[in-house]
C-alpha cells in the first residue's frame, strides 16, 4: 500500500491476529488494515493538515462498516465460530480447512478494498471541517507512550498513527484501543519479524503461539501469544470485555463525541492505566 517496508508496525500488529491474541474481538484484518490506512496517509497527518486525522479516522470507520456489511460481522469469533482458547475450537477452525479458506477469501477482499480506499470517496460529516485539537486523547497512543516511557520499548510512529483504533477501531465499538495498544507494545518486543524469517519459521511460531493459548505452562521461548494472553485475561477480568461498546456503553458519532467522552471518563483513564501497567510488567519480565 505504501511502496516501502514498514517492519516495526508490522511486527507490532502480529498480536492483533484472531481478534487480538485470538480472543475473538475485532478481526485483525480490520485493526491492522486501519493502521495501514493511517500509514498510507502519514504524510498528510505529519504535515498537520487540518482535517487529516479526522479524515483517516472516518476512512477506518467506513472500512470496518464495509467489512461488516460484506461479510456479516467485524468480530473474529462470529466469523470463524471458533474458540481458540479450547482444543476443540482450534481443531474445528483448522480442519477440514473451510473456515481457514473463508478467512483467506475475506483477507483478499479486504486488501482490495484498502487499495481502492481514498479520502475523497466518502461523504464527510460537518464536524470534519473543525480543527483537530492537538491535545486530543487517543487511547492506544496513551498506552503505547506509557509503555515506552516505562520500558524503553516503543515506536513514536506507531504512537502517532494509532489514533485510528479510537472507539473500538474507527469508532465502531470493537476492540478497545487501550487493549490494542498494550498488545502492540508487547509485540514490539516479542512479535514476529515475518519478513525476515522463513515460511517454516513463521508456521512454527504460529503453531507454538496457538498451543500456548491452551496450556498453563508455556511451550518454548517467551512469545507474543503467551505474553499477550496474560494481559487479555486480566483486562477481561477487570473490565468484563475487550470491546469499547461493551465497556463504555456508547456508540460514538464522531471525533468530537469520542473526545468529549474520553477527556471526562474516569473509567477510560483507569483502563489505560491498567493496560500500561500490565503490558509494561510483561515487557520488563521478558526484555
Amino acid at each position: 500500500m505504501i511502496g516501502r517496508r514498514e517492519d516495526t508496525m508490522l511486527k507490532a500488529a502480529t498480536g492483533l491476529e484472531g481478534g487480538c491474541v485470538a480472543s475473538g474481538s475485532t478481526c485483525g484484518v480490520l485493526s491492522s488494515g486501519s493502521l495501514g490506512l493511517a500509514l498510507k496517509n502519514e504524510e498528510a497527518i505529519c504535515k498537520g493538515k487540518r482535517t487529516a486525522k479526522k479524515d483517516v479516522l472516518c476512512q477506518a470507520g467506513e472500512y470496518v462498516k464495509w467489512f461488516k456489511e460484506k461479510y456479516g460481522t467485524s468480530f473474529c469469533r462470529e466469523r470463524t465460530r471458533a474458540d481458540f482458547y479450547s482444543v476443540r475450537g482450534q481443531l474445528r477452525y483448522f480442519l477440514p480447512g473451510d473456515r481457514v479458506a473463508k478467512c483467506m477469501w475475506h483477507i483478499r477482499g479486504a486488501m482490495r478494498n484498502l487499495y481502492e480506499l481514498q479520502p475523497q470517496g466518502y461523504e464527510r460529516s460537518e464536524e470534519l471541517s473543525s480543527k483537530v485539537d492537538e491535545q486530543s486523547i487517543h487511547c492506544a497512543q496513551v498506552v503505547l507512550e506509557g509503555i515506552r516511557k516505562q520500558t524503553g520499548i516503543g515506536s513514536k510512529r506507531l504512537e502517532n498513527l494509532s489514533f485510528v483504533l479510537d472507539g473500538g477501531v474507527g469508532l465502531q465499538g470493537g476492540l478497545c484501543g487501550a487493549m490494542a495498544g498494550a498488545i502492540m507494545g508487547i509485540n514490539l518486543l516479542l512479535g514476529l519479524d515475518i519478513r525476515d524469517i522463513s515460511y517454516w519459521q513463521t508456521i512454527k511460531a504460529f503453531t507454538i503461539g496457538h498451543v500456548n493459548l491452551l496450556v498453563d505452562n508455556p511451550v518454548g521461548s517467551p512469545e507474543s501469544f503467551m505474553a499477550g494472553r496474560q494481559v487479555v485475561e486480566k483486562f477481561k477480568k477487570e473490565f468484563g470485555s475487550v470491546e469499547c461498546l461493551a465497556i463504555t456503553g456508547k456508540r460514538f458519532t464522531g471525533w468530537d463525541d469520542f473526545q468529549t467522552h474520553i477527556v471526562d471518563s474516569g473509567q477510560c483513564k483507569r483502563l489505560m492505566d491498567v493496560t500500561i501497567r500490565e503490558a509494561s510488567e510483561v515487557i520488563l519480565k521478558y526484555k
